[in-house]
């Protein structure tokens, strides 16, 4: 069998550089590639900036196209041409990591890439390395649990609209809309209809410099979400203020 290198998964959490875990900025050091899921138009990658810190500073940063569409990953060609530029790298042999806000097996174009590189190659080494998510630093910044006691938490997409939201309004104590995107006003109008205005904690760029976290939904864009905002519904009420 020839070598091959390994590939990580890398969760470089919700966007304060300082919030990667150890092992994370290990490995960033250690690693020969870095793979970066960039966006199509400009090339930009968020996660890239926020590991920035962490790099040795020679690593070979490799920019890799992934679409954000549902069309563009129903069939999994694209996801199957990362997957061998991917492999082409690690047989070189060579170490990659595979870049990932928030945590790699949270709505993360790394699980496509996996799925991927699994079909191609069975065997192939990967590491999935655990960050923090935007959820869970929302809930830092605003200083409000999660969950207590036996509640429960649903997380869930709004990428479709708000039938999903409000199906998790009825079952769980505690709510967290992540994709709302061009679906905010829906999700308003539902939390507004269900008296939960008050008590839903809305966050933008969360850990971020240019990001906030406030109770209400009086900050919320109606036409549409910043990309990186999400909704902490508390059916209770909060159990403490924001900041």
């Amino acid at each position: 069998m020839k070598p091959i290198g390994t590939l990580y998964g890398l969760g470089v959490g919700p966007g304060d550089p300082e919030l990667l875990t150890l092992k994370a900025a290990r490995i960033l050091g250690e690693v020969d590639v870095v793979f970066t899921s960039a966006q199509a138009n400009t090339g930009k990658s968020l996660a890239l900036e926020i590991a920035r810190p962490h790099l040795r500073g020679s690593q070979q940063i490799v920019p890799i196209p992934f679409s954000h569409t549902f069309e563009g990953v129903a069939n999994g060609e694209a996801h199957r041409a990362n997957a061998v530029r991917v492999l082409e790298v690690l047989r070189r042999p060579a170490s990659a990591a595979f870049l990932t806000l928030g945590d790699p097996m949270t709505y993360s174009t790394f699980t496509y890439l996996l799925a991927a590189l699994r079909a191609e190659q069975p065997d192939v080494p990967i590491e999935v390395v655990p960050g923090i998510t935007s959820f869970a630093a929302a809930a830092a910044a605003a200083q409000i649990p999660l969950t207590e006691g036996d509640e429960t938490l649903a997380v869930v997409s709004a990428a479709r609209g708000a039938e999903r939201v409000e199906k998790a309004l009825g079952l769980a104590e505690n709510v967290v809309v992540l994709k709302s995107y061009r679906h905010a006003e829906e999700v308003c109008r539902l939390l507004e209809a269900r008296g939960l205005a008050a008590s839903t904690i809305y966050s933008v760029a969360c850990s971020r410099p240019e990001g906030f976290t406030v109770q209400g939904l009086d900050a919320v864009p109606r036409d549409a979400n910043p990309y990186m905002s999400l909704f902490v519904v508390k059916r209770g009420g909060p159990s403490a203020g924001t900041r």
